[in-house]
């Protein structure tokens, strides 16, 4: 306590041998050493989030649970079927926002550039849906207005 510097505090090792080993390697922070390396990961993430929410958006509709309802008509009913096959469309329904919120969230802990990326690859599909959005609606107005 009596040693005070200005010297950065440098890590004594990795972050492995910090707590004797009992952490598996693919749960370690990785350092990153150079910017090139950041932006490698960044943009890993950004594919990451775009391949995987296409590749789960085809999964869905190749299971045909695009056109099951969640809440069938006889809801109240005792029939089996009805209540697993409400179960499983729930379940498909809510697994992208599981995996995706998963994912992001253990890249945040072991590379944070990744979950960066996919964070960033929702604000970009989010920016492309609302641009979208706006061509849709100007073109609606231009379209109801061209008929008289």
């Amino acid at each position: 306590m009596n040693d005070l510097s200005n010297e950065p505090i440098q890590p004594s090792g990795s972050p492995s041998s910090d707590n004797g080993g009992s952490k598996p390697s693919w749960l370690t922070r990785k350092e990153y050493t150079d910017a090139a390396e950041k932006r490698k990961d960044f943009w890993i993430g950004v594919v990451l989030f775009f391949v995987l929410n296409i590749a789960l958006v085809l999964c869905q509709w190749g299971l045909g649970f695009g056109a099951m309802t969640v809440a069938p008509n006889g809801l109240g009913s005792d029939d089996f079927s009805t209540t697993l096959t409400t179960i499983i469309s729930w379940i498909f329904i809510l697994l992208p926002w599981v995996i995706n919120i998963g994912l992001i969230v253990f890249f945040a802990f072991t590379r944070s550039q990744i979950a960066l990326g996919m964070v960033a690859g929702f604000g970009i599909a989010l920016f492309i849906i609302i641009c979208l959005g706006i061509v849709f609606t100007i073109w609606c107005f231009v379209a109801l207005g061209s008929t008289n």
